[in-house]
């Protein structure tokens, strides 16, 4: 068969076979038939031997590219900037605990402004500076003690994944205050760096629940602390994890700019050690601000990226890296799509956030409560840019009841946007319904 006739046949059988049996959509064929995809996913690539009758990989022409993944160590050498020193870091945690602590709600909350612009990254710059490997005291954590502070850092984890996660705010500050008063202590041992990660730990999740909060200063000053904490520890991983929440922060207040020199920072110190969850989930970030500029095609090369570098994982290997697995990876873009949609005034590209948006709600775990929430409001949004109110409606009816129980915090946040955005079908009996049920939820 000529070169011709076989392209012929493989197009006329994909949808036929790798469509129906491999649950692929046109979207992510067309990609890989324009040749943006180095190396397709797993699905297409076993549609492709079905359609082409090939018993392997290499068979259809596809090679993975190889990447070396090199492990981060710790050399203590060359000159740390001010801040960076770990008896600087423990200062400045002890500081900002110690604050906050003692700080009423109302008083937070009239603090809660954030920074913008060269403050918010200028100083994250200086994490690509070599390490040091000084430590201020002369005693040494045990390893019972390290289990326990572990042990800790986990289940305040968990809580913040939970309704009730913003009461515990101000006692991961103050499990962050009194491991700071330990490391103080500690010299050079085996525990020492683990320990510091486990401050980089609480430092996060204390960002991620005063974000939640509405306090997005004190979230972004939580989000540099972890930084430091993990620079000290020697987790550059756990650093661009960080950044990339912090980023996120970012583009949820709408400082898109901020975003993406946050995970162009994260891209830049993880380019040698990043393995392709870590790449995926940097590249769903960049997407993030292209979205919110409008800036199409950019946002098209970066979400492509992120579903390349995902599907470059093996099947089976490894876990979700900062919580991304196939649902979340579905739901972000998604839900970027739609930004796009808003952003560049092109109606169509909400229909790409229906489907991303879709495929994360039918993958999404019975036990991923917020999430599901978050997608199911998203794509109600989608169906309000694409004059579908009714559709929306029935996805709201939905959330509802699942969000009911999020609503002080970014769910709450989604809600109200919904509620203003669907204004403009306000006067159908329907929405106008709909809405009156957001709004109950959202001021109770």
């Amino acid at each position: 068969m000529a070169r011709s006739e076989l392209a012929d046949e493989v197009n006329r059988y994909l949808f036929s076979v790798v469509h129906k049996h491999y649950d692929l959509d046109r979207h992510q064929i067309a990609r890989y038939e324009r040749g943006e995809v180095r190396w397709p996913g797993a699905a297409y690539r076993a549609g492709l031997r079905a359609v082409l009758g090939a018993e392997t990989d290499a068979d259809l022409g596809f090679t993975p590219r190889k990447r070396a993944v090199v492990r981060t160590v710790f050399t203590g050498v060359g000159e740390v900037p001010p801040g960076w020193h770990p008896a600087d870091v423990l200062a400045t945690a002890d500081e900002m605990t110690g604050e906050d602590v003692a700080l009423s709600r109302r008083q937070a909350l009239g603090a809660a402004s954030a920074t913008t612009g060269a403050a918010v990254t200028e100083p994250l710059q200086r994490w690509l500076a070599p390490a040091h490997s000084s430590f201020p005291g002369a005693s040494a954590i045990s390893d019972v003690e390290l289990v326990g502070w572990q042990q800790i850092a986990r289940q305040f984890h968990d809580w913040n994944k939970t309704p009730t996660g913003g009461l515990a705010r101000k006692a991961v500050i103050a499990q962050l205050n009194e491991l700071s008063d330990r490391l103080k202590e500690v010299s050079e041992a085996p525990t020492t760096r683990p320990a510091f990660l486990v401050g980089a730990n609480l430092a996060e999740i204390a960002a991620s629940m005063s974000w939640d909060a509405g306090l997005h200063r004190a979230a972004q000053r939580y989000y540099s602390l972890s930084v430091k904490f993990a620079k000290v520890a020697g987790d550059d991983t756990f650093a661009a994890l960080t950044l990339a929440s912090f980023a996120r922060q970012c583009f949820d207040i709408r400082q898109p700019g901020d975003g993406l020199e946050l995970v162009q920072l994260a891209q830049y110190g993880t380019r040698r050690s990043a393995g392709p969850r870590l790449r995926s989930l940097l590249a769903t970030r960049e997407a993030w601000s292209y979205a919110q500029t409008g800036a199409v095609q950019p946002f098209r090369r970066a979400a492509g990226l992120a579903e390349d570098h995902f599907a470059e994982e093996p099947s089976g290997t490894g876990g979700p890296v900062g919580g991304l697995d196939q649902a979340e990876l579905f739901g972000v873009l998604g839900a970027r799509w739609r930004d796009l949609a808003v952003a560049s005034e092109q109606a169509k590209q909400a229909r790409h956030a229906q489907e991303y948006i879709g495929r994360a709600l039918a993958l999404r775990e019975p036990g991923s409560v917020r999430n599901r929430a978050f997608d199911l409001i998203g794509l109600a949004r989608t169906h309000l840019i694409t004059a579908e109110p009714d559709y929306a409606c029935d996805l709201i009816e939905t959330a509802l009841p699942i969000a009911a129980d999020w609503v002080s915090g970014r769910v709450g946040e989604k809600l109200r946007d919904f509620h203003k955005e669907s204004q403009r079908f306000g006067d159908a009996p329907r929405v106008r319904a709909t809405r009156d049920a957001v709004r109950d939820v959202i001021t109770t």
